[in-house]
């Protein structure tokens, strides 16, 4: 890969983002090398632009010290600096995402929010050709299909990543070279996070196997970029041609689906953007023949496997009432008794899974009883992580008419029980535990 210039990132711009001079361009701008670098080179080609840079308080005197770099060469440059803070750990819980999908969303919305308020045409990221190739192998061991396998785009909406074709190595050069002072994150070298791993222990083994391992992937990722073109131009066929959509259900001929000679892989394109995963779909394929009536679920779909037809159709949200319930009050049409004890020396957990006990001094009276709507997730016992409500279902391969049916227990904003299936480990009774909560189904 040849060097970094102001002349090949104009030229990227132009061909493959569709950035024109005139456009005004929101930088956002962390103080890592690829950020600097991009900030400096686009201030030189003369755009009207304004730096963005994000505090998410996840690293102290580190998240401070990044804010004043970025926040000393805006003002050396004479460049319009807008910035924020965010309490993204509290986000983070709050939504029950992790902190990484935290960080994202919150720096998206507000970038969207600066673009609709000051006229921005595009936000531009530092984002590299190692970004790209670390976001490859992530996909490829999480699962995916073609897309997936592409790497970063240049242009996605009014994003645009003008440095995808340079390493990493060549942006800290560029700095360097440059005078222009960054910031290392330390978090980027810590293994636990599976991108680090994969950018610390596994492509280094691949570029001592093969030295220009960068360029080639570079290339393979544009050669499978064409072939999902060309199998999204097939998708679009077979979705104008085959699929009918009636009244917001979904109707694919099952003859027509097969007679195309990859139809697994076709079927996995028309399915993923209604949540269908790559195990769901192969599921699905195996019983194109069986009998009639089997359902397969995403998190927001259902697909019911016809004589004839693969139905595919939105999981309608149940509107039933909320009960609100505590200790005694046992006459509110729910089946469920609640009840609240001291722990006695010989308590035993009861093996029924009509009746559960929890630590009652974890929760917050009173409980609401509803039943489960989309979004909700829990934290199974025996899990250390949550789990969305839908997942759970598929996994347990609960019918239809099993969700339909299900009733939640809440406290405050947490799901303590999937009633009559599994509690959530967060509340369950330990040796630390003086007060007992127990609930029975009647």
């Amino acid at each position: 890969m040849s060097q970094l210039t102001k002349s090949k990132v104009y030229t990227i711009l132009e061909e493959m983002c569709n950035v024109v001079s005139s456009d005004k361009l929101l930088v956002a701008v962390s103080g890592g090398a690829d950020s600097m670098a991009l900030l400096d080179i686009l201030n030189k080609l003369g755009f009207e632009l304004a730096a963005a840079h994000c505090n998410f308080n996840l690293r102290g005197e580190e998240s401070d010290r990044d804010e004043q770099l970025v926040l000393h060469f805006c003002r050396e440059h004479e460049i319009e600096l807008l910035t924020t803070s965010f309490a993204t750990e509290e986000y983070a819980k709050n939504r029950k995402v992790s902190i990484e999908m935290a960080a994202r969303q919150l720096r998206y919305e507000w970038f969207s929010e600066l673009l609709n308020k000051y006229g921005f045409s595009s936000i531009v990221t530092g984002h590299h050709g190692n970004d790209s190739i670390e976001t490859f192998f992530l996909n490829l061991v999480r699962g995916t299909g073609v897309k997936g396998l592409t790497g970063i785009s240049f242009r996605n909406g009014n994003v645009v990543r003008p440095l995808l074709g340079f390493k990493r190595s060549e942006l800290e050069a560029y700095c360097k070279k440059e005078e222009i002072s960054f910031c290392h994150d330390a978090s980027n070298d810590d293994t636990k996070f599976i991108r680090n791993k994969i950018r610390h222990e596994v492509i280094p083994v691949l570029e001592s196997i093969n030295p220009a391992f960068f360029d080639t992937m570079l290339a393979n990722m544009a050669h499978l970029m064409d072939a999902e073109l060309m199998l999204e131009v097939e998708v679009k066929r077979f979705m104008k041609d085959e699929v009918v959509d009636e009244h917001g259900k979904m109707i694919i001929p099952i003859s027509k689906l097969e007679n195309y000679p990859h139809h697994q892989s076709l079927l996995f394109e028309v399915l993923r953007p209604y949540g269908f995963n790559t195990t769901v779909v192969k599921e699905v394929s195996t019983h194109l023949h069986g009998l009639s009536g089997k359902q397969f679920f995403s998190a927001t779909h259902r697909l019911i496997k016809d004589r004839h037809n693969l139905l595919v159709m939105p999981i309608e949200e149940i509107q039933v009432p909320h009960f609100w319930v505590e200790e005694g009050f046992n006459n509110v049409e729910l089946p469920m008794d609640i009840s609240i004890y001291s722990k006695p020396e010989d308590f035993q957990f009861s093996r029924d899974p009509q009746r559960i006990h929890l630590d009652a001094e974890l929760l917050d009276l009173p409980l609401l009883v509803r039943k489960w709507q989309k979004g909700d997730s829990f934290m199974p016992l025996g899990m250390k992580g949550f789990k969305k409500l839908s997942d759970f279902f598929i996994d347990k391969k609960y019918s239809l008419k099993d969700k339909e049916d299900a009733w939640l227990v809440i406290s405050g904003e947490d799901v303590i029980w999937l009633a009559g299936c599994r509690i959530d480990d967060r509340f369950k009774v330990t040796k630390r535990t003086k007060r007992i909560l127990e609930i029975e189904l009647k």
